[in-house]
């Protein structure tokens, strides 16, 4: 019997219906399974270097702020001489300051010497300048204050209770160093655990878990709070059992899988890592990063469904088998255009973003299907991540340079602070030992300054050092540098003088000026008069000499009875000519033959 050609044509139809119906299944399970494993772990990634870039929002912020706390000067010195009434005051205040500016509104320093512990919140309410409590090695709960001193890294976070505020934070804490180098304090702040948790715990994505842990896994930050191990210092040197991120861990391997990308982050081969582990009983997609600025893994749990935006994929190929039981090739080139070439261009996007961390372009999506969800969904998270991005990366450089002004600024005066002008100096010195020209340096102490705080208080002193301050920076040029020196002391540096009688003409003047110009405070009417020392330098000599011969010419002045200027010279080569015939005391040897400065 023979069949007739629409009947072979039947029979060819139904097997190839069958075969593709087949292959069609083949193809759903490996695909469905690739694209879990390939773009889930894209998705991963990028999930959790969102997270990072939200920790470092809100945690780095803080820890920049303590560690430039710890380095404050005005602390230094009440490290040298707790019990000084005046130093304790300038460090509360300085405290006082810093503490407006950290979120919590609170902070505390510890002396490592006598163990006081001081201590301020919004709240208020206590005596500023006595310690709250003292902390002592005896007591269990002052162990993280110990364990800081003797750690190897000058700033840790350590989520504990306070024995005496009775207040769970997570602890930020940040070693001060004495004159010597030594850790001789610890200045700390601390950001609500609730609202740690609420700010940068809690992920603002569906079906997203985040986990913090420290580089031994003890858990820093979990939804849960039952799941943190709290006081995580004191229990791992105290070898006490932890909650940790590998007792969440099913199989063996996988707490392998995670050591090995821990140490991967750590020793800088990685910024991210991906893995595919069981989590108490439940497939995860995980993404993992390293914080250096706070020692603590950043890591995100993903179920492989949220990551693929859920089960609509599986109804939509099971409808293109059955499509292709009528047209198998035309099912395929649909297939191709409307899923495989998206998401081959989807992945590609993604991998390009993951590379640049920066702005990718990625197209508008308008198709409404699961792929341009997804789509949209990753386009939408890498504008957050890229805005988010540069607008930390904006604020962290704003607020860096405002701290450095403030480092480098007199909080009193306005003029900058000894530190700011030792910076200054160097870099002009060696701007006019290039040009060859020479430099003026003159010290300017208000005479008999403590006998004006003695008699009308510290606030008119203070008055009195503003309007000081306030004469010498309108009477010098623009391109002349002045600073609070220390105490009631200014220090103006002159650049480009051509000779000895310029600083003498500057230095009269503003003699003058100050002794002509009594300060009204009030009532008050308080007549000032100063003392400077001055010295005319080559730039080429030492700094610590040049302001040293200018402390000697105002140590003179004021041994030879105040409201005068004296000023010494300190030159080099052939510019000391006539040196000996003004400062007899200098070591400035003029060359045979040469005469004097002609000021």
């Amino acid at each position: 019997m023979r069949f007739g050609l629409r009947l072979h044509f039947l029979l060819l139809l139904a097997c190839v219906a069958v075969l593709g119906g087949v292959a069609g299944y083949r193809f759903y399970a490996w695909y469905s399974g690739e694209m879990v494993t390939v773009f889930g772990q894209r998705f991963a990634e990028r999930n959790v270097l969102y997270e990072k870039s939200r920790v470092l929002g809100m945690v780095t912020r803080e820890v920049t702020l303590v560690q430039k706390m710890a380095t404050s000067q005005v602390l230094r010195a009440w490290l040298a001489d707790e019990a000084n009434p005046q130093i304790a005051r300038a460090a509360i205040s300085e405290l006082e300051e810093y503490r407006e500016f950290l979120r919590d509104r609170s902070y505390c320093f510890v002396f490592a010497g006598s163990g006081n512990y001081y201590y301020n919140d919004a709240r208020g309410g206590a005596n500023l300048y006595l310690p709250r409590y003292t902390v002592s090695p005896s007591i269990a709960k002052d162990a993280w204050f110990y364990l800081t001193l003797k750690g190897g890294r000058t700033t840790q976070l350590n989520i504990d209770t306070d024995r005496h505020t009775r207040l769970t934070k997570v602890w930020i804490n940040t070693i001060v160093h004495d004159a010597l180098g030594k850790p001789a304090a610890i200045a700390c702040s601390g950001l609500d655990l609730t609202d740690f948790i609420n700010g940068v715990v809690s992920s603002d994505l569906p079906g997203v878990m985040t986990v913090f842990f420290d580089r031994h896994g003890a858990i820093q930050g979990h939804q849960d709070v039952t799941m943190i191990d709290f006081a995580s210092a004191r229990k791992a040197a105290g070898k006490e059992a932890q909650n940790t991120v590998f007792n969440l861990l099913d199989r063996p391997e996988d707490e392998a899988a995670l050591q090995r990308a821990m140490a991967a982050l750590v020793g800088g081969r990685s910024e991210v890592e991906a893995l595919d582990l069981v989590v108490q009983g439940r497939r995860q997609l995980i993404g993992l990063t390293w914080l250096p600025e706070i020692q603590w893994f950043i890591l995100t749990m993903t179920p492989p469904t949220a990551a693929v935006g859920g089960n609509g994929l599986a109804s939509a190929v099971l409808l293109l088998i059955v499509a292709l039981n009528l047209v198998l090739l035309a099912a395929l080139l649909i297939l191709q255009k409307t899923v495989v070439s998206r998401v081959v261009r989807l992945d590609a996007l993604a991998k390009a973003f993951g590379d640049s961390g920066h702005r990718v372009d990625i197209p508008e999506d308008r198709s409404g299907d699961e792929i341009g969800r997804l789509t949209q969904t990753f386009r939408t998270m890498s504008e957050r991540i890229a805005c988010h991005t540069e607008e930390l990366e904006r604020e962290v450089a704003e607020r860096t340079e405002k701290l450095e002004r403030m480092a480098q600024t007199d909080f009193l005066t306005g003029v900058m602070n000894r530190r700011g002008m030792m910076s200054r100096l160097e870099v002009e010195r060696n701007r006019l030992a290039r040009a060859g020209t020479l430099m003026g340096l003159l010290i300017v102490d208000v005479d008999y300054f403590k006998a004006i705080n003695d008699t009308h208080g510290h606030a008119v002193g203070d008055q009195a050092l503003v309007a000081v301050a306030g004469m010498l920076q309108h009477m010098v040029r623009d391109y002349d540098l002045l600073a609070r020196w220390g105490g009631e002391e200014f220090l103006v540096a002159l650049p480009g003088l051509k000779h000895l009688g310029e600083l003498q003409a500057v230095a009269d003047k503003l003699l003058g000026a100050i002794r002509s110009q009594p300060i009204v405070c009030g009532e008050i009417r308080l007549p000032l008069t100063v003392s400077i020392g001055g010295v005319f330098a080559d730039p080429q000599a030492n700094l610590d000499a040049i302001i040293h011969c200018a402390d000697t010419a105002l140590y003179r002045a004021k041994n030879e009875g105040r409201d005068r200027v004296v000023l010494e010279c300190l030159l080099i080569g052939e510019d000391a000519a006539g040196c000996r015939e003004l400062c007899p005391a200098c070591d400035c040897t003029p060359p045979a033959g040469e005469g004097g400065f002609g000021a």
